[in-house]
């Protein structure tokens, strides 16, 4: 059996503020922009849609890449979930005409968020205090607040939208780091954006109970959307932090195998 996927991928050390730009292309029409947690850009005919958006810090330089890529109207803004790394940059990105859609739950993660926002702050503040002194360097402007959103979309279990000939399938996943999860599925590519739907780090055992104090995540139902993703058969997975990863018999065997370990 060929060795595991987090032997080879980048640690937690290895995650980095996105003022240290690591920018790539991923196909002919998607792009990552990577921060504390990954931003993408979709690029279509019609208009384009950012997956994730970063903390406010850091929109600005996705924001500064992807529209170097594509001026085009963003027409869509998806959260994968309501963490602070996923929805703070929204105020950066959205315009008028802009739906930020999110999963049913997001208002209330977010609201959780908010409660618990001084007990993390001490707890994990040293974490951070690197990547708040690079975005103070980063330009003569004090960077952008950390944006809290109403989403103009919400859906309980799955939503349905098309631009410019892309089709796009959110289904959300509950069983995973937060209560208002969802994946990106693209069908016609095979391509899947999954966020921190795994955790944080993709091949790890998930972060069931965390050190900062965030509620418990149920350990069978994200076996149950371990199966849901299996039965997608993605050749492409592009997840929250560091690189995509690609092929269909590597994706299902990752996440066979973490369906193993939890079970």
């Amino acid at each position: 059996m060929s060795d595991p996927l987090w032997r080879s991928r980048p640690d937690a050390f290895a995650m980095q503020p996105a003022t240290n730009v690591r920018q790539k292309r991923v196909n002919d029409f998607v792009y990552l922009s990577e921060g504390y947690s990954n931003s993408f850009l979709v690029v279509t005919p019609a208009g384009r849609v950012v997956i994730n958006t970063g903390m406010g810090f850091e929109a600005p330089l996705h924001k500064a890449y992807y529209d170097g890529i594509d001026s085009g109207p963003i027409r869509y803004i998806v959260l994968t979930q309501g963490h602070v790394d996923h929805v703070g940059g929204v105020d950066c990105f959205k315009q008028p005409g802009t739906l930020v859609v999110a999963q049913a739950n997001n208002a209330e993660h977010q609201a959780y968020d908010a409660r618990l926002a001084s007990f993390r702050q001490r707890r994990s503040s040293f974490a951070f205090a690197q990547a708040f002194k690079l975005a103070r360097g980063a330009g003569a402007a004090p960077p952008p607040p950390q944006s809290q959103p109403k989403p103009d979309v919400l859906f309980h279990e799955r939503f349905h939208f098309e631009l410019g000939g892309v089709a796009f399938e959110l289904v959300a996943c509950n069983g995973a780091e937060t209560r208002d999860s969802l994946v990106a599925w693209l069908p016609q590519h095979k391509l899947l954006f999954a966020g921190n739907v795994f955790g944080a780090l993709f091949g790890h055992f998930p972060n069931l109970v965390t050190i900062r104090g965030d509620r418990h995540r149920d350990a069978l139902r994200y076996v149950e959307t371990l199966d849901r993703l299996i039965a997608l058969e993605a050749e492409t997975l592009l997840v929250g932090h560091f690189d995509p990863v690609v092929g269909r018999a590597t994706i299902r065997r990752e996440l066979e195998r973490m369906k193993g370990a939890v079970l």
